[in-house]
């Protein structure tokens, strides 16, 4: 069993899934960051998001 499956093996035993995104450049560190979060607080969900630009709050669909 390579490194990677050995990785992949361990995320699985987390409870983990294995997902490809395509996410915009300037919004990448945030979306990780926002993933890591809801990793640590399983009892968390994302709602809301804030707009760069006017700074306002919308819900999430």
């Amino acid at each position: 069993m390579t490194r990677n499956e050995k990785y992949e093996q361990k995320q699985k035993g987390k409870g983990l899934k294995k997902v490809t995104l395509w996410i915009p450049d300037n919004s990448e560190i945030e979306i990780k960051q926002m993933v890591e979060f809801l990793i640590d607080n399983p009892d968390h969900i994302p709602f809301m998001a804030r707009s760069i630009t006017t700074g306002r709050m919308k819900k999430a669909v």
